[in-house]
C-alpha cells in the first residue's frame, strides 16, 4: 500500500510539476549628483571624482569594441593555425607524390633492365635440350612397353 501511495505521489510530480514564483528583477537606477567640497551627499553610495566617472563611462563605451577586437584576434590566431596545418598537409602530400614517382621510376628501370636481360639471352641450347629430353622419355617408355609385352607373351 505504501508503494502505491509513493508511486502516486511521484507520478503527481511528473504530471503537475511544482512551480516557483519569483519577483521580477528590477533594473538598478543610478543617480548622478554633482557635489562641492563639504556638501552632504543626498544618498548613500560611492563618491567618484569626475575623472573616475569619465573613465568608467569611456570603459563602458569601448567595452564592446575591445571584445570584438579580442574575438577578431583569437579568430586570426585560429585561422593561421589551420592554415599552417593545411600547408603542412599539402607538403606531406607532395612528399608522398614525389616518393611514389621515384619508386615508379625505379620499378620501371628495373623492369626495363630485366627485359633487356631476357632479350639478350642466347636461346640456342634450351629448345634442343627440351626436344632431346622429350625424345629420350618417349623412346624409353616405348622400350619399356615393348619389353613388358614380350615378357607377357
Amino acid at each position: 500500500m505504501a508503494k502505491k501511495i509513493i508511486s502516486l505521489f511521484l507520478a503527481s510530480f511528473f504530471v503537475f510539476p511544482p512551480i516557483a514564483i519569483a519577483d521580477e528583477l528590477e533594473e538598478p537606477t543610478y543617480d548622478i549628483v554633482s557635489l562641492k567640497a563639504g556638501d552632504p551627499a543626498p544618498f548613500d553610495g560611492v563618491l567618484l571624482t569626475t575623472d573616475a566617472a569619465a573613465q568608467i563611462a569611456v570603459d563602458k563605451k569601448f567595452e564592446d569594441a575591445e571584445c570584438e577586437l579580442r574575438i577578431a584576434y583569437e579568430l586570426q590566431i585560429q585561422q593561421q593555425h589551420y592554415e599552417l596545418q593545411l600547408s603542412y598537409k599539402e607538403i606531406e602530400i607532395m612528399s608522398w607524390k614525389d616518393r611514389y614517382e621515384s619508386m615508379m621510376i625505379l620499378k620501371t628501370t628495373e623492369i626495363e633492365r630485366l627485359q633487356d636481360l631476357v632479350i639478350k639471352q642466347d636461346p640456342s641450347k634450351e629448345p634442343w635440350m627440351v626436344a632431346l629430353g622429350f625424345g629420350i622419355g618417349t623412346l624409353s617408355s616405348i622400350g619399356i612397353f615393348a619389353i613388358s609385352t614380350e615378357i607377357v607373351n
